[in-house]
Protein backbone atom coordinates (compact mmCIF):
# COMPACT_ATOMS: atom_id res chain seq x y z
CA UNK A 1 0.00 0.00 0.00
CA UNK A 2 1.24 3.43 -0.68
CA UNK A 3 2.72 5.42 2.28
CA UNK A 4 0.82 8.31 2.26
CA UNK A 5 -2.83 6.31 1.56
CA UNK A 6 -1.29 3.88 4.75
CA UNK A 7 -0.47 7.21 7.04
CA UNK A 8 -4.24 8.36 5.86
CA UNK A 9 -5.63 5.39 7.37
CA UNK A 10 -3.72 4.56 10.16
CA UNK A 11 -4.58 8.39 11.37
CA UNK A 12 -8.23 8.19 10.68
CA UNK A 13 -8.42 4.64 12.57
CA UNK A 14 -6.87 5.96 15.69
CA UNK A 15 -10.43 7.94 16.17
CA UNK A 16 -12.97 6.12 15.01
CA UNK A 17 -13.89 1.92 15.06
CA UNK A 18 -14.00 0.24 11.75
CA UNK A 19 -17.59 -0.86 10.70
CA UNK A 20 -17.95 -4.70 10.27
CA UNK A 21 -21.70 -4.34 9.12
CA UNK A 22 -22.92 -6.41 7.61
CA UNK A 23 -24.49 -3.91 5.87
CA UNK A 24 -24.59 -1.58 2.29
CA UNK A 25 -25.05 2.55 2.38
CA UNK A 26 -26.53 4.06 0.07
CA UNK A 27 -26.57 8.07 0.35
CA UNK A 28 -26.88 11.13 -1.35
CA UNK A 29 -26.47 15.21 -0.57
CA UNK A 30 -28.39 16.38 -3.91
CA UNK A 31 -25.50 15.94 -6.27
CA UNK A 32 -23.47 13.40 -5.15
CA UNK A 33 -24.54 9.79 -4.37
CA UNK A 34 -22.32 7.00 -3.14
CA UNK A 35 -22.31 3.92 -2.00
CA UNK A 36 -20.45 2.58 0.37
CA UNK A 37 -19.70 -1.43 1.87
CA UNK A 38 -18.67 -2.70 5.31
CA UNK A 39 -15.21 -3.94 5.55
CA UNK A 40 -15.50 -7.58 5.29
CA UNK A 41 -17.87 -7.23 2.03
CA UNK A 42 -20.75 -9.11 4.05
CA UNK A 43 -23.47 -7.83 2.15
CA UNK A 44 -23.18 -7.54 -1.82
CA UNK A 45 -23.38 -4.45 -3.92
CA UNK A 46 -23.32 -4.66 -7.90
CA UNK A 47 -23.80 -2.31 -10.35
CA UNK A 48 -24.71 -1.48 -13.69
CA UNK A 49 -23.91 1.43 -16.12
CA UNK A 50 -25.88 1.85 -19.46
CA UNK A 51 -25.27 3.49 -22.74
CA UNK A 52 -28.33 5.89 -21.62
CA UNK A 53 -25.65 6.93 -18.79
CA UNK A 54 -28.17 4.92 -16.26
CA UNK A 55 -26.21 3.22 -13.24
CA UNK A 56 -28.18 0.77 -10.91
CA UNK A 57 -26.58 -0.26 -7.82
CA UNK A 58 -28.27 -2.64 -5.71
CA UNK A 59 -27.77 -6.55 -4.12
CA UNK A 60 -27.75 -7.97 -7.03
CA UNK A 61 -27.90 -7.80 -11.07
CA UNK A 62 -31.04 -7.52 -12.83
CA UNK A 63 -33.48 -5.55 -10.93
CA UNK A 64 -34.31 -4.05 -13.48
CA UNK A 65 -35.24 -4.60 -17.57
CA UNK A 66 -32.33 -3.98 -19.72
CA UNK A 67 -31.00 -5.30 -22.98
CA UNK A 68 -27.78 -6.97 -22.66
CA UNK A 69 -26.51 -4.89 -25.67
CA UNK A 70 -27.02 -1.95 -23.57
CA UNK A 71 -24.52 -2.63 -20.93
CA UNK A 72 -21.51 -0.61 -20.40
CA UNK A 73 -19.86 -1.59 -17.31
CA UNK A 74 -20.73 -3.87 -14.89
CA UNK A 75 -18.63 -4.24 -11.35
CA UNK A 76 -19.33 -4.77 -7.88
CA UNK A 77 -18.00 -2.22 -4.75
CA UNK A 78 -15.14 -4.52 -2.60
CA UNK A 79 -15.00 -4.86 0.88
CA UNK A 80 -14.78 -1.60 2.49
CA UNK A 81 -14.48 0.25 -0.92
CA UNK A 82 -16.25 3.94 -1.96
CA UNK A 83 -18.44 4.42 -5.18
CA UNK A 84 -19.23 7.84 -5.53
CA UNK A 85 -21.46 9.69 -8.57
CA UNK A 86 -20.71 13.04 -9.51
CA UNK A 87 -24.06 13.84 -10.84
CA UNK A 88 -23.54 17.30 -11.86
CA UNK A 89 -20.15 16.52 -13.77
CA UNK A 90 -20.92 12.95 -14.83
CA UNK A 91 -18.30 11.33 -13.22
CA UNK A 92 -18.12 8.03 -11.61
CA UNK A 93 -15.12 7.59 -8.96
CA UNK A 94 -14.12 4.90 -7.44
CA UNK A 95 -12.73 4.23 -4.08
CA UNK A 96 -8.57 4.43 -5.78
CA UNK A 97 -9.82 8.16 -6.95
CA UNK A 98 -11.48 8.71 -3.76
CA UNK A 99 -8.79 7.62 -2.00
CA UNK A 100 -6.28 9.78 -4.08
CA UNK A 101 -7.71 12.55 -3.18
CA UNK A 102 -8.62 12.70 0.44
CA UNK A 103 -4.83 11.19 0.85
CA UNK A 104 -3.13 14.49 -0.54
CA UNK A 105 -5.92 16.80 1.36
CA UNK A 106 -2.91 16.70 4.71
CA UNK A 107 0.30 15.62 5.45
CA UNK A 108 -0.97 12.82 7.39
CA UNK A 109 2.35 10.76 7.19
CA UNK A 110 4.18 13.79 8.62
CA UNK A 111 1.54 14.03 11.32
CA UNK A 112 2.02 10.44 11.98
CA UNK A 113 5.44 10.65 12.20
CA UNK A 114 5.99 13.56 14.67
CA UNK A 115 3.50 12.74 16.76
CA UNK A 116 2.44 9.26 17.52
CA UNK A 117 3.86 7.56 20.53
CA UNK A 118 4.51 3.51 20.66
CA UNK A 119 5.28 1.92 23.72
CA UNK A 120 8.18 -0.30 23.75
CA UNK A 121 7.80 -3.88 23.45
CA UNK A 122 7.77 -6.27 26.24
CA UNK A 123 10.20 -8.16 24.06
CA UNK A 124 12.58 -5.49 23.63
CA UNK A 125 13.71 -4.53 27.08
CA UNK A 126 16.18 -5.55 29.40
CA UNK A 127 14.90 -8.22 32.65
CA UNK A 128 15.44 -5.28 34.99
CA UNK A 129 12.26 -3.07 33.61
CA UNK A 130 10.14 -6.00 32.92
CA UNK A 131 8.92 -6.31 36.30
CA UNK A 132 8.85 -8.73 39.07
CA UNK A 133 7.27 -10.36 42.47
CA UNK A 134 5.82 -7.29 44.72
CA UNK A 135 3.83 -9.16 47.26
CA UNK A 136 5.15 -11.81 49.82
CA UNK A 137 3.66 -14.80 50.10
CA UNK A 138 1.10 -13.89 53.00
CA UNK A 139 -0.01 -11.05 51.51
CA UNK A 140 -0.48 -12.58 47.72
CA UNK A 141 -2.38 -15.23 49.79
CA UNK A 142 -4.39 -12.51 51.36
CA UNK A 143 -5.41 -10.63 48.06
CA UNK A 144 -6.12 -13.94 46.12
CA UNK A 145 -8.62 -14.85 49.06
CA UNK A 146 -10.48 -10.79 49.02
CA UNK A 147 -10.86 -11.00 44.77
CA UNK A 148 -12.03 -15.60 45.08
CA UNK A 149 -9.01 -16.95 43.60
CA UNK A 150 -9.17 -20.53 44.12
CA UNK A 151 -6.41 -23.21 43.95
CA UNK A 152 -9.09 -24.62 40.83
CA UNK A 153 -7.80 -21.84 39.11
CA UNK A 154 -4.75 -21.59 39.87
CA UNK A 155 -4.02 -24.74 38.31
CA UNK A 156 -6.64 -25.06 35.42
CA UNK A 157 -7.07 -21.54 34.15
CA UNK A 158 -3.98 -19.99 35.22
CA UNK A 159 -0.95 -22.41 35.20
CA UNK A 160 -2.37 -23.82 31.58
CA UNK A 161 -2.41 -19.73 30.26
CA UNK A 162 0.62 -19.28 31.48
CA UNK A 163 2.70 -22.38 30.21
CA UNK A 164 0.80 -23.38 26.95
CA UNK A 165 -0.49 -19.88 25.87
CA UNK A 166 -4.18 -20.89 25.54
CA UNK A 167 -7.33 -21.84 27.44
CA UNK A 168 -7.58 -24.87 28.67
CA UNK A 169 -9.88 -27.40 26.41
CA UNK A 170 -12.46 -28.41 28.43
CA UNK A 171 -16.13 -30.39 27.68
CA UNK A 172 -19.52 -27.78 26.96
CA UNK A 173 -22.13 -27.11 29.53
CA UNK A 174 -22.34 -25.66 32.56
CA UNK A 175 -24.35 -27.63 35.64
CA UNK A 176 -23.43 -25.11 38.40
CA UNK A 177 -26.00 -22.77 39.40
CA UNK A 178 -26.39 -19.06 38.34
CA UNK A 179 -24.20 -17.03 40.30
CA UNK A 180 -27.72 -14.72 42.25
CA UNK A 181 -28.63 -18.54 43.01
CA UNK A 182 -25.40 -19.81 44.19
CA UNK A 183 -24.97 -20.60 48.44
CA UNK A 184 -20.96 -19.97 47.52
CA UNK A 185 -19.67 -16.36 46.87
CA UNK A 186 -19.24 -15.88 43.22
CA UNK A 187 -17.65 -12.63 41.90
CA UNK A 188 -19.31 -10.49 39.33
CA UNK A 189 -18.15 -11.27 36.44
CA UNK A 190 -20.49 -14.74 36.64
CA UNK A 191 -23.46 -12.44 36.43
CA UNK A 192 -23.25 -11.68 32.72
CA UNK A 193 -23.64 -14.27 29.91
CA UNK A 194 -22.01 -13.26 26.86
CA UNK A 195 -24.11 -12.42 23.72
CA UNK A 196 -23.67 -14.34 19.93
CA UNK A 197 -24.52 -13.56 16.22
CA UNK A 198 -27.59 -15.14 16.22
CA UNK A 199 -29.25 -14.55 12.21
CA UNK A 200 -28.24 -10.16 12.78
CA UNK A 201 -24.66 -11.39 11.30
CA UNK A 202 -22.24 -14.02 10.79
CA UNK A 203 -19.67 -14.87 13.07
CA UNK A 204 -15.55 -14.80 12.34
CA UNK A 205 -13.53 -17.18 12.49
CA UNK A 206 -10.60 -16.14 14.93
CA UNK A 207 -8.05 -18.61 13.46
CA UNK A 208 -8.33 -18.71 9.74
CA UNK A 209 -9.70 -15.53 9.55
CA UNK A 210 -6.93 -13.74 11.71
CA UNK A 211 -5.92 -11.24 9.40
CA UNK A 212 -9.10 -9.42 9.48
CA UNK A 213 -8.93 -9.07 13.88
CA UNK A 214 -6.67 -6.64 16.17
CA UNK A 215 -6.52 -6.07 19.24
CA UNK A 216 -4.42 -2.93 18.25
CA UNK A 217 -5.24 -0.18 20.80
CA UNK A 218 -5.01 3.83 21.12
CA UNK A 219 -5.24 5.95 23.62
CA UNK A 220 -5.46 9.97 23.97
CA UNK A 221 -7.84 12.72 23.81
CA UNK A 222 -10.33 12.50 20.60
CA UNK A 223 -10.91 15.41 18.71
CA UNK A 224 -13.94 16.06 15.94
CA UNK A 225 -13.47 13.59 13.13
CA UNK A 226 -14.45 16.32 10.61
CA UNK A 227 -12.15 19.47 11.70
CA UNK A 228 -8.64 17.20 10.68
CA UNK A 229 -5.45 18.82 12.55
CA UNK A 230 -2.15 18.00 13.41
CA UNK A 231 -3.09 17.98 17.14
CA UNK A 232 -5.22 14.99 16.02
CA UNK A 233 -2.33 12.76 15.91
CA UNK A 234 -1.12 13.06 19.52
CA UNK A 235 -1.95 9.34 20.06
CA UNK A 236 -0.36 6.32 21.77
CA UNK A 237 -0.53 2.97 20.20
CA UNK A 238 0.10 -0.39 21.14
CA UNK A 239 -1.13 -3.86 20.18
CA UNK A 240 -3.08 -5.25 22.55
CA UNK A 241 -5.79 -4.09 25.92
CA UNK A 242 -3.69 -6.39 28.07
CA UNK A 243 -0.85 -4.78 29.71
CA UNK A 244 2.15 -5.97 30.87
CA UNK A 245 3.91 -4.57 33.53
CA UNK A 246 6.10 -2.55 31.32
CA UNK A 247 3.32 -1.28 29.29
CA UNK A 248 1.32 0.06 32.15
CA UNK A 249 4.39 1.66 33.57
CA UNK A 250 5.07 3.79 30.78
CA UNK A 251 1.75 4.47 30.38
CA UNK A 252 1.17 6.16 33.45
CA UNK A 253 4.86 7.91 33.17
CA UNK A 254 4.15 9.38 29.73
CA UNK A 255 4.71 13.26 29.26
CA UNK A 256 1.69 15.29 30.96
CA UNK A 257 0.94 17.34 28.15
CA UNK A 258 -1.41 15.04 26.08
CA UNK A 259 -1.38 11.52 28.67
CA UNK A 260 -1.62 13.36 32.10
CA UNK A 261 -2.44 10.14 34.24
CA UNK A 262 -4.34 10.31 37.94
CA UNK A 263 -5.43 7.19 39.90
CA UNK A 264 -8.60 7.08 41.00
CA UNK A 265 -8.63 4.17 44.52
CA UNK A 266 -11.75 2.26 43.80
CA UNK A 267 -11.47 0.90 47.32
CA UNK A 268 -13.70 1.95 50.46
CA UNK A 269 -14.71 1.81 54.24
CA UNK A 270 -17.81 0.05 54.76
CA UNK A 271 -17.99 1.71 57.80
CA UNK A 272 -18.32 5.19 56.24
CA UNK A 273 -19.82 4.35 53.58
CA UNK A 274 -21.78 1.66 51.24
CA UNK A 275 -20.88 -0.01 48.03
CA UNK A 276 -23.71 2.04 46.42
CA UNK A 277 -22.32 5.60 47.78
CA UNK A 278 -18.79 4.64 47.34
CA UNK A 279 -19.90 3.88 43.31
CA UNK A 280 -21.47 7.21 43.29
CA UNK A 281 -18.73 9.14 44.96
CA UNK A 282 -16.56 7.69 42.12
CA UNK A 283 -18.20 8.37 39.78
CA UNK A 284 -18.73 12.42 41.10
CA UNK A 285 -14.54 12.10 41.43
CA UNK A 286 -13.51 10.87 37.86
CA UNK A 287 -16.17 13.15 36.45
CA UNK A 288 -13.97 16.06 38.25
CA UNK A 289 -10.73 14.50 36.79
CA UNK A 290 -11.32 14.47 33.74
CA UNK A 291 -13.04 18.01 33.86
CA UNK A 292 -9.11 18.92 35.65
CA UNK A 293 -6.98 17.57 33.04
CA UNK A 294 -6.86 13.76 33.61
CA UNK A 295 -6.28 11.86 30.17
CA UNK A 296 -5.31 8.65 31.41
CA UNK A 297 -7.79 7.68 34.41
CA UNK A 298 -6.51 4.70 36.30
CA UNK A 299 -8.70 3.20 38.44
CA UNK A 300 -7.19 1.14 40.90
CA UNK A 301 -7.89 -1.76 43.33
CA UNK A 302 -4.45 -2.38 45.10
CA UNK A 303 -5.11 -0.88 48.44
CA UNK A 304 -7.26 -2.91 50.02
CA UNK A 305 -6.71 -3.72 53.87
CA UNK A 306 -8.48 -4.92 56.65
CA UNK A 307 -10.69 -2.59 56.43
CA UNK A 308 -10.49 -1.73 53.06
CA UNK A 309 -13.07 -3.14 50.27
CA UNK A 310 -12.62 -3.54 47.00
CA UNK A 311 -15.19 -2.13 44.30
CA UNK A 312 -16.13 -4.82 42.18
CA UNK A 313 -13.95 -3.42 38.86
CA UNK A 314 -16.56 -3.80 35.98
CA UNK A 315 -19.03 -1.90 38.95
CA UNK A 316 -17.05 1.28 38.62
CA UNK A 317 -16.11 0.97 35.17
CA UNK A 318 -19.35 0.69 34.03
CA UNK A 319 -20.98 3.53 36.45
CA UNK A 320 -17.80 6.22 35.40
CA UNK A 321 -18.52 5.20 31.45
CA UNK A 322 -21.66 6.00 32.03
CA UNK A 323 -21.20 9.35 33.84
CA UNK A 324 -18.35 10.63 31.58
CA UNK A 325 -21.07 9.80 28.70
CA UNK A 326 -23.83 11.75 30.07
CA UNK A 327 -21.62 13.85 30.18
CA UNK A 328 -19.93 14.24 27.43
CA UNK A 329 -16.41 14.11 28.60
CA UNK A 330 -15.56 10.03 27.30
CA UNK A 331 -13.92 11.36 24.63
CA UNK A 332 -11.40 13.47 26.93
CA UNK A 333 -10.20 10.65 28.93
CA UNK A 334 -9.33 6.87 28.45
CA UNK A 335 -10.36 4.59 31.48
CA UNK A 336 -7.35 1.69 32.34
CA UNK A 337 -8.15 -0.84 34.58
CA UNK A 338 -5.39 -2.09 37.20
CA UNK A 339 -7.41 -4.82 39.08
CA UNK A 340 -6.89 -7.96 40.64
CA UNK A 341 -9.95 -9.38 40.17
CA UNK A 342 -9.19 -10.11 36.14
CA UNK A 343 -7.78 -13.32 35.45
CA UNK A 344 -9.71 -15.48 32.34
CA UNK A 345 -10.79 -13.73 28.93
CA UNK A 346 -14.34 -13.34 29.95
CA UNK A 347 -13.77 -11.02 32.97
CA UNK A 348 -11.29 -9.35 30.69
CA UNK A 349 -14.44 -8.85 27.86
CA UNK A 350 -16.89 -7.49 30.33
CA UNK A 351 -14.31 -4.99 31.43
CA UNK A 352 -14.02 -3.62 27.38
CA UNK A 353 -17.25 -4.26 27.17
CA UNK A 354 -18.46 -1.67 30.26
CA UNK A 355 -15.91 0.68 28.85
CA UNK A 356 -12.00 -0.05 29.92
CA UNK A 357 -9.93 1.03 27.65
CA UNK A 358 -6.61 -0.90 28.78
CA UNK A 359 -6.42 -3.99 31.43
CA UNK A 360 -3.41 -4.40 33.84
CA UNK A 361 -4.30 -7.66 36.21
CA UNK A 362 -1.44 -7.22 38.50
CA UNK A 363 -2.53 -9.96 40.57
CA UNK A 364 -2.65 -12.80 38.07
CA UNK A 365 1.04 -11.50 37.40
CA UNK A 366 1.69 -12.08 40.45
CA UNK A 367 0.34 -15.31 41.15
CA UNK A 368 1.90 -16.67 37.76
CA UNK A 369 5.46 -15.11 39.41
CA UNK A 370 4.70 -17.27 42.20
CA UNK A 371 4.05 -20.62 40.04
CA UNK A 372 7.74 -19.77 38.33
CA UNK A 373 9.37 -19.67 41.63
CA UNK A 374 7.19 -22.79 42.87
CA UNK A 375 8.46 -24.59 39.61
CA UNK A 376 4.59 -25.48 39.33
CA UNK A 377 5.47 -24.18 36.09
CA UNK A 378 8.75 -25.07 34.38
CA UNK A 379 9.21 -21.68 32.31
CA UNK A 380 11.05 -18.82 32.73
CA UNK A 381 8.85 -15.61 34.01
CA UNK A 382 9.48 -13.84 30.67
CA UNK A 383 7.84 -16.56 28.46
CA UNK A 384 5.05 -16.83 31.11
CA UNK A 385 3.88 -13.31 31.25
CA UNK A 386 3.89 -13.28 27.56
CA UNK A 387 2.18 -16.95 26.99
CA UNK A 388 -0.24 -15.48 29.96
CA UNK A 389 -1.44 -12.30 27.77
CA UNK A 390 -0.87 -14.48 24.33
CA UNK A 391 -3.72 -17.21 25.97
CA UNK A 392 -6.30 -14.00 27.09
CA UNK A 393 -5.47 -12.48 23.61
CA UNK A 394 -6.62 -15.87 21.98
CA UNK A 395 -9.95 -15.82 24.29
CA UNK A 396 -10.27 -11.73 23.35
CA UNK A 397 -10.70 -12.96 19.62
CA UNK A 398 -13.09 -16.17 19.93
CA UNK A 399 -15.50 -13.90 21.74
CA UNK A 400 -15.78 -11.07 19.14
CA UNK A 401 -15.60 -13.32 16.93
CA UNK A 402 -18.64 -14.96 18.11
CA UNK A 403 -20.55 -11.64 17.50
CA UNK A 404 -19.08 -10.93 14.10
CA UNK A 405 -16.62 -8.49 15.59
CA UNK A 406 -13.43 -8.15 14.60
CA UNK A 407 -11.56 -4.98 16.43
CA UNK A 408 -11.16 -4.31 19.70
CA UNK A 409 -12.20 -0.87 19.19
CA UNK A 410 -15.36 -1.76 18.01
CA UNK A 411 -15.93 -4.21 20.86
CA UNK A 412 -15.38 -1.63 23.23
CA UNK A 413 -18.34 -0.11 25.34
CA UNK A 414 -20.48 -2.56 23.46
CA UNK A 415 -22.22 -3.93 26.11
CA UNK A 416 -22.90 -7.17 24.79
CA UNK A 417 -23.61 -9.59 27.63
CA UNK A 418 -26.70 -10.20 29.30
CA UNK A 419 -27.31 -10.06 33.20
CA UNK A 420 -29.07 -12.86 35.19
CA UNK A 421 -29.44 -12.06 38.55
CA UNK A 422 -28.93 -8.36 39.34
CA UNK A 423 -31.07 -5.90 40.69
CA UNK A 424 -32.16 -3.34 38.61
CA UNK A 425 -30.60 -0.72 41.15
CA UNK A 426 -26.92 -1.96 40.06
CA UNK A 427 -27.97 -1.74 36.41
CA UNK A 428 -29.39 1.34 36.39
CA UNK A 429 -26.12 2.72 37.97
CA UNK A 430 -23.48 0.51 36.66
CA UNK A 431 -24.72 -1.67 33.45
CA UNK A 432 -27.02 0.59 31.79
CA UNK A 433 -28.42 -0.42 28.51
CA UNK A 434 -27.85 -4.31 29.10
CA UNK A 435 -30.43 -7.01 29.22
CA UNK A 436 -31.29 -7.88 32.62
CA UNK A 437 -34.68 -9.51 32.51
CA UNK A 438 -34.95 -10.48 36.11
CA UNK A 439 -33.82 -9.31 39.65
CA UNK A 440 -31.53 -10.13 41.57
CA UNK A 441 -28.63 -9.37 43.72
CA UNK A 442 -28.46 -5.99 45.12
CA UNK A 443 -25.63 -3.65 46.33
CA UNK A 444 -26.43 -4.98 49.62
CA UNK A 445 -26.09 -8.67 48.46
CA UNK A 446 -22.48 -7.91 46.94
CA UNK A 447 -21.28 -5.73 50.02
CA UNK A 448 -22.25 -8.69 52.22
CA UNK A 449 -19.95 -10.98 49.57
CA UNK A 450 -16.61 -8.87 50.11
CA UNK A 451 -17.01 -8.33 53.83
CA UNK A 452 -17.33 -12.66 54.14
CA UNK A 453 -14.12 -12.60 51.77
CA UNK A 454 -11.88 -10.03 53.68
CA UNK A 455 -13.22 -11.73 57.16
CA UNK A 456 -11.47 -15.29 55.52
CA UNK A 457 -8.76 -13.00 53.16
CA UNK A 458 -7.01 -11.96 56.29
CA UNK A 459 -6.68 -14.79 58.18
CA UNK A 460 -3.30 -16.63 57.82
CA UNK A 461 -4.42 -20.18 58.71
CA UNK A 462 -7.53 -20.29 56.72
CA UNK A 463 -5.86 -21.64 53.15
CA UNK A 464 -7.46 -20.49 49.72
CA UNK A 465 -10.46 -22.08 49.38
CA UNK A 466 -10.55 -25.64 46.96
CA UNK A 467 -13.06 -24.39 44.07
CA UNK A 468 -15.78 -26.37 42.29
CA UNK A 469 -16.72 -24.51 39.31
CA UNK A 470 -14.82 -26.40 36.78
CA UNK A 471 -15.51 -29.99 38.74
CA UNK A 472 -17.14 -31.35 41.59
CA UNK A 473 -15.68 -30.92 44.80
CA UNK A 474 -17.09 -32.01 47.86
CA UNK A 475 -18.75 -29.10 49.84
CA UNK A 476 -18.01 -26.49 46.87
CA UNK A 477 -20.34 -25.42 44.48
CA UNK A 478 -23.04 -27.44 43.73
CA UNK A 479 -23.52 -29.26 40.25
CA UNK A 480 -26.60 -30.68 38.89
CA UNK A 481 -24.52 -33.87 37.68
CA UNK A 482 -22.62 -34.73 40.76
CA UNK A 483 -21.45 -38.31 41.15
CA UNK A 484 -24.36 -38.68 43.09
CA UNK A 485 -27.33 -38.11 40.81
CA UNK A 486 -24.96 -40.07 37.75
CA UNK A 487 -24.47 -42.96 40.38
CA UNK A 488 -28.02 -43.27 41.46
CA UNK A 489 -29.26 -42.68 37.27
CA UNK A 490 -27.23 -45.64 36.32
CA UNK A 491 -28.19 -47.76 38.96
CA UNK A 492 -31.85 -47.50 38.15
CA UNK A 493 -31.49 -47.62 33.89
CA UNK A 494 -29.78 -50.86 34.56
CA UNK A 495 -31.48 -52.87 37.37
CA UNK A 496 -34.69 -51.09 35.93
CA UNK A 497 -36.50 -50.67 39.46
CA UNK A 498 -38.94 -48.03 40.19
CA UNK A 499 -37.64 -47.78 43.67
CA UNK A 500 -33.93 -47.14 42.33
CA UNK A 501 -35.70 -44.34 39.99
CA UNK A 502 -37.29 -42.58 43.33
CA UNK A 503 -34.30 -42.48 44.85
CA UNK A 504 -32.37 -40.83 41.52
CA UNK A 505 -36.13 -38.91 41.14
CA UNK A 506 -35.51 -37.63 44.86
CA UNK A 507 -32.16 -36.31 44.60
CA UNK A 508 -33.13 -34.39 41.64
CA UNK A 509 -36.39 -32.72 42.90
CA UNK A 510 -35.22 -32.38 45.77
CA UNK A 511 -32.03 -30.13 44.93
CA UNK A 512 -30.98 -26.36 45.57
CA UNK A 513 -32.25 -24.38 43.49
CA UNK A 514 -29.74 -23.93 40.59
CA UNK A 515 -31.65 -22.88 37.32
CA UNK A 516 -34.43 -20.71 37.23
CA UNK A 517 -37.17 -23.47 36.34
CA UNK A 518 -35.78 -25.23 40.27
CA UNK A 519 -38.10 -22.03 41.43
CA UNK A 520 -40.95 -23.18 39.43
CA UNK A 521 -43.90 -25.39 40.94
CA UNK A 522 -46.93 -26.79 39.30
CA UNK A 523 -50.19 -25.16 41.16
CA UNK A 524 -52.91 -27.81 40.77
CA UNK A 525 -56.28 -27.09 40.75
CA UNK A 526 -59.03 -27.43 43.71
CA UNK A 527 -61.25 -29.73 41.46
CA UNK A 528 -59.97 -32.55 39.13
CA UNK A 529 -61.94 -32.47 35.74
CA UNK A 530 -63.39 -35.10 34.24
CA UNK A 531 -61.44 -37.17 32.02
CA UNK A 532 -64.27 -36.78 29.07
CA UNK A 533 -63.08 -33.27 29.44
CA UNK A 534 -59.70 -34.00 28.14
CA UNK A 535 -58.90 -34.44 24.36
CA UNK A 536 -58.42 -38.04 23.50
CA UNK A 537 -55.20 -39.56 23.56
CA UNK A 538 -55.39 -40.24 19.79
CA UNK A 539 -55.90 -36.80 18.73
CA UNK A 540 -53.00 -35.85 21.04
CA UNK A 541 -50.24 -38.07 19.64
CA UNK A 542 -50.96 -36.58 16.75
CA UNK A 543 -49.21 -33.26 18.01
CA UNK A 544 -46.09 -35.11 18.26
CA UNK A 545 -42.72 -34.74 16.24
CA UNK A 546 -39.32 -35.28 16.71
CA UNK A 547 -38.57 -34.25 13.10
CA UNK A 548 -37.03 -30.78 14.01
CA UNK A 549 -34.07 -32.88 16.31
CA UNK A 550 -31.39 -33.38 13.77
CA UNK A 551 -28.69 -36.28 14.34
CA UNK A 552 -26.53 -33.09 14.97
CA UNK A 553 -28.02 -32.36 18.10
CA UNK A 554 -28.34 -35.39 19.43
CA UNK A 555 -26.34 -38.76 19.61
CA UNK A 556 -26.96 -41.32 17.32
CA UNK A 557 -28.84 -43.60 20.22
CA UNK A 558 -30.96 -40.69 21.52
CA UNK A 559 -31.81 -39.86 17.53
CA UNK A 560 -32.82 -43.49 17.23
CA UNK A 561 -34.74 -43.56 20.34
CA UNK A 562 -36.56 -40.87 19.41
CA UNK A 563 -37.20 -42.20 15.74
CA UNK A 564 -38.85 -45.45 17.30
CA UNK A 565 -40.79 -43.91 19.92
CA UNK A 566 -42.49 -41.96 17.20
CA UNK A 567 -42.95 -45.13 15.23
CA UNK A 568 -44.48 -46.87 18.56
CA UNK A 569 -46.96 -43.97 18.33
CA UNK A 570 -47.89 -44.13 15.01
CA UNK A 571 -48.74 -47.94 15.78
CA UNK A 572 -51.05 -46.89 18.44
CA UNK A 573 -52.72 -44.55 16.82
CA UNK A 574 -53.21 -47.03 13.93
CA UNK A 575 -54.79 -49.79 16.24
CA UNK A 576 -57.32 -47.27 17.67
Amino acid sequence: MDPELRSFFDFNSMHMEPWDGPAGIVMSDGRYAACNLDRNGLRPARYVITKDKLITCASEVGIWDYQPDEVVEKGRVGPGELMVIDTRAGRILHSAETDDDLKSRHPYKEWMEKNVRRLVPFEDLPDEEVGSRQLDDDTLASYQKQFNYSAEELDSVLRVLGENGQEAVGSMGDDTPFAVLSSQPRIIYDYFRQQFAQVTNPPIDPLREAHVMSLATSIGREMNVFCEAEGQAHRLSFKSPILLYSDFKQLTTMEEEHYRADVLDITFNPAEASLSETVKALCDKAEQMVRDGTVLLVLSDRNIAKDRLPVPAPMAVGAIQTRLVDKSLRCDANIIVETASARDPHHFAVLLGFGATAIYPYLAYETLAKLVDSKAIDKPYRAVMLNYRNGINKGLYKIMSKMGISTIASYRCSKLFEAVGLHRDVSDLCFQGVVSRIGGASFDDFQQDLLNLSKRAWLARKPLAQGGLLKYVHGGEYHAYNPDVVRTLQQAVQSGEYSDYQQYAKLVNERPAATLRDLLALNPGEDAISIDEVEPAKELFKRFDTAAMSIGALSPEAHESLAEADEQHRRLLQLR
